[in-house]
C-alpha cells in the first residue's frame, strides 16, 4: 500500500523496529467482523475497510490499489501502520465514525481536535466539517447570530481553559472566520498573566497560547481599549443622557451611572474590562431611564456595538469580516 503518504504506510515485517513497544489491541475499537487493523503508536484497532473508505478519500484511494503479498497480518487482517498520529486521536475518531448518532450532542474538545487533525490529514471530510461547524456555532461571524446564541457552550463540552484551546485550534487549522470573536472572548475571560503564562485546566494541565496568538491579543487589548474610550465616551458625560426631552433627570443620571458600572464590571477582577459586545434587554433600558432617555441611550449603545463588531477583526490585525475565509 505504497500509495499512502509517508506518514501512513503499510509496514513490512522486515521493517519492524525492535525498540517499538509490543502492540496491544484496543478494548473499545476491535470489531470482530473488521477486515483491517490500524496500528497507531502501540495500539491496534480492528475496523472495516468499507467504513474507512466511505468516510476517507485517502483510505478509499489506498484500498483501490492491489496490495502485494507477504505483509504482516493480525488474525488474518492486514496491518496498516499510521506514523505520526496519536492513538488517542484515532480511538476518539473511530468512536464517532462507529456511533454517528452520538455526535449530535455536545462533544468534548478532545474529540473535536481529533476530528480536525485526522479529518484534514486523511480526508475524513464529514468529520472535519462537523468539527468546524461546531466551532462556527459557538463563535459565529454574524452579530445577530452571536446575540441569539446562549452564553453557555452548546456543541462543545465546557471547562476552564476551553476558549484558549479553541483559539489555538482555530489558529492551527485556519478557522479564520471564527478567530475574531474567539480572541475577544479569550480577552474578556482571562487575565493578561494567563494569556502570556498559561491557563490552568481542571486536570491541572495548562493551555499555553501560540506566540502569534499572544501577540495578536496584546494588539487587541490596546485597540479595544482605545475604541471603548472614544466610541463609548458618552457614558462618561452628558452628551446623550439625559436627553433634551428627559422627564426624570435625577433618575436618568442614576441610570447612566448604573449603565457605566455594569459595562466595566467583569466576573474576573484581573481580566480587562471590555464591554463592546455586551447586550442589554429592552426592559433594562426602560427600568433605568425615562421613556425618552431609554430610547436615545439604547440607540447609542447598540450603534456602538455594531461599530465594534464591524471593527472586531481589525482590533486583532486581521482582514475585514468578508475577507476572513476558512482554510480548506
Amino acid at each position: 500500500m505504497d500509495t499512502l503518504p509517508a506518514t501512513a504506510k503499510r509496514k513490512r515485517a522486515e521493517e519492524s523496529d525492535p525498540e517499538t513497544t509490543t502492540p496491544t489491541r484496543s478494548h473499545s475499537i476491535w470489531k470482530p467482523f473488521g477486515d483491517i487493523v490500524l496500528q497507531v503508536e502501540s495500539a491496534q484497532f480492528r475496523v472495516s475497510r468499507d467504513n474507512l473508505a466511505t468516510q476517507s478519500s485517502v483510505f478509499a484511494d489506498m484500498f483501490a490499489v492491489p496490495q502485494p503479498p507477504g505483509e504482516p497480518t493480525v488474525e488474518g487482517c492486514p496491518v496498516v501502520i499510521l506514523s505520526g498520529d496519536k492513538a488517542r486521536d484515532w480511538e476518539l475518531l473511530l468512536q464517532v465514525l462507529y456511533d454517528p448518532f452520538g455526535d449530535q450532542e455536545a462533544l468534548s474538545f478532545e474529540v473535536i481536535a481529533a476530528m480536525l487533525r485526522l479529518g484534514r490529514k486523511y480526508g475524513f471530510a464529514t468529520a472535519e466539517a462537523n468539527a468546524i461547524r461546531r466551532i462556527h456555532f459557538e463563535y459565529p461571524n454574524n452579530l445577530d447570530i452571536w446575540d441569539r446564541s446562549s452564553n453557555a457552550f452548546t456543541k462543545i463540552e465546557e471547562y476552564e481553559g476551553l476558549v484558549a484551546d479553541i483559539l489555538n485550534l482555530a489558529h492551527e487549522f485556519g478557522i479564520n472566520s471564527s478567530v475574531p470573536v474567539i480572541a475577544y472572548s479569550c480577552l474578556y475571560m482571562h487575565s493578561l498573566d494567563e494569556i502570556f503564562i498559561g491557563i490552568q485546566r481542571p486536570d491541572s494541565s495548562r493551555v499555553v497560547l501560540h506566540p502569534d496568538i499572544q501577540t495578536m491579543l496584546a494588539i487587541g487589548v490596546a485597540r479595544i481599549t482605545s475604541f471603548q474610550f472614544t466610541s463609548f465616551s458618552w457614558l462618561d458625560n452628558n452628551d446623550v443622557v439625559p436627553s433634551i426631552s428627559c422627564t426624570n433627570r435625577t433618575g436618568c443620571d442614576r441610570g447612566l451611572n448604573d449603565l457605566r458600572r455594569s459595562c466595566v464590571a467583569n466576573s474576573r477582577f484581573d481580566a480587562p474590562s471590555f464591554f463592546i459586545l455586551k447586550t442589554r434587554e429592552g426592559d433594562w433600558w426602560s427600568d433605568h431611564f425615562c421613556h425618552y432617555c431609554a430610547a436615545v441611550a439604547q440607540d447609542a449603545f447598540n450603534a456602538n456595538r455594531v461599530q465594534a463588531w464591524d471593527a472586531l477583526p481589525s482590533f486583532f490585525g486581521l482582514p475585514e469580516w468578508d475577507e476572513l475565509k476558512d482554510l480548506q
